[in-house]
């Protein structure tokens, strides 16, 4: 899950009163979630990992003429306080955002101030264009080949890896955040682990450590692919 958006308790305080974390009731867990009452309380283990706006992502995001920014499903509960960040920098964005009903495209409301444009889909054709997101996210990168765009993805796999393709035929670089499941969330399990470019033990990352942002290139998506030894 992520960490949708975060309320302070004021000015001069950097401690969260309210942290929200959008999900969808897909099993045992979530269902449990969902029959929470008022005042029940929880235990979390929050923040895992880094986001989209990490150091060493920060010269090519403020060196962009505009950021994509690419949600599928819950994928957009991923990409608020980074729109948020972009926009206190003074960087222009657009959000595409797809889902296979109407009813799956949630909260992109919340950025209509921080965005110049929300582009919707769903696959039914309830809400926005009829489809697939990455065809108005094609439609825009050819449209736009002499900018500097830097896409921002989060949703599943296979929107993922269409999208990866469509930056890296455009020539865009691309951050990605994989929804794979933790077990701990500490490192420990490995059961989070992807595969990506390396060697040996180097051909493996854990999503909830090195994770679970990754630059698109520095992921193996070929689903044969096969680590080098």
């Amino acid at each position: 899950m992520s960490i949708y958006d975060v309320k302070p308790t004021s000015q001069k305080s950097k401690l969260p009163e309210l942290m929200q974390v959008v999900y969808k009731v897909v099993g045992s867990g979530t269902k449990a979630m969902a029959e929470l009452k008022p005042g029940d309380a929880l235990e979390v283990l929050a923040p895992l990992g880094h986001g989209y706006f990490q150091e060493d992502y920060q010269e090519k995001l403020l060196r962009a003429d505009e950021v994509l920014l690419v949600a599928g499903g819950i994928g957009i509960a991923a990409l608020l306080l980074s729109a948020r960040e972009l926009h206190e920098s003074g960087i222009q964005q657009r959000l595409f955002f797809g889902g296979k009903t109407g009813a799956d495209l949630v909260c992109y409301e919340d950025f209509g101030g921080l965005v110049q444009e929300t582009i919707l889909a769903s696959e039914d054709g309830s809400k926005g264009q009829k489809g697939f997101v990455t065809v108005p996210l094609e439609r825009y990168l050819g449209g736009n080949k002499g900018r500097k765009i830097l896409i921002m993805v989060c949703g599943p796999w296979p929107m993922l890896e269409a999208c990866v393709g469509l930056a890296r035929g455009y020539g865009h670089p691309c951050l990605v955040s994989m929804e794979n499941r933790m077990g701990c969330g500490l490192g420990v399990c490995l059961g989070c682990s992807i595969r990506v470019k390396g060697h040996g033990h180097g051909a493996y990352e854990r999503v909830c450590t090195e994770g679970p942002v990754f630059w698109s290139d520095h992921i193996s998506w070929a689903a044969g692919d096969t680590p080098e030894i």
